[in-house]
């Protein structure tokens, strides 16, 4: 009777810790449909574009490529269209927001000389891009979302594509295709 209890307990606690991390993932981001604008979205395909590239860097362990295409990413959103991105004031200045703390997460990274540093402040990058198009609402193309383990990372490390497979950048040694976890637009 007591193992039968024990086993009970375990089960529920590790049920528990499951449904905790998945709460957790939940929380990078809130997809909100009611925010959509399609003027958005097309302004955002330059950056999607550039973070491709910036994607490419990572894989490739290039810093100078890596760095270069994150200069140009933070320019795009420098000069990302200033004209009211919504007419309603809050959700333009939360998404103009979005846009600077994306720029901040850059700043950093040009900043970093280490690849595990470096790894971080991707992740920081992807998970600002990630809460942009969710809090904006983007329906202009699927945006799906990739997470790989790590140890530097309690919750590894975050990237975004536009297919539903995509190597690993945080790992360039593997050449697997990893299948998307989620769907920013069905969160």
């Amino acid at each position: 009777m007591n193992r039968v209890l024990i086993a009970i307990i375990v089960m529920l606690i590790l049920g528990c810790k499951d449904s905790e991390k998945a709460a957790l993932n939940n929380s990078v981001w809130e997809f909100s449909p009611q925010n959509h604008q399609n003027a958005f979205d097309n302004a955002c395909q330059p950056l999607l574009a550039n973070y491709q590239d910036f994607l490419k860097g990572l894989a490739g362990t290039d810093t100078a490529y890596l760095f270069n295409s994150a200069k140009n990413l933070a320019s795009l959103i420098d000069s990302f269209p200033t004209v009211a991105i919504s007419k309603d004031s809050l959700l333009s200045n939360q998404l103009q927001q979005g846009l600077v703390n994306i720029h901040a997460e850059i700043d950093g990274l040009l900043l970093e000389t280490s690849w595990p540093e470096i790894y971080k402040a991707s992740n920081m990058i992807s998970l600002q891009l990630i809460h942009l198009f969710g809090n904006a609402g983007y329906q202009l193309h699927t945006i799906y979302i990739f997470n790989t383990s790590s140890d530097l990372q309690e919750d590894g490390f975050h990237w975004l594509g536009l297919i539903k497979n995509s190597r690993d950048p945080y790992h360039p040694n593997n050449k697997e295709l990893m299948m998307a976890q989620q769907v920013l637009q069905e969160n």
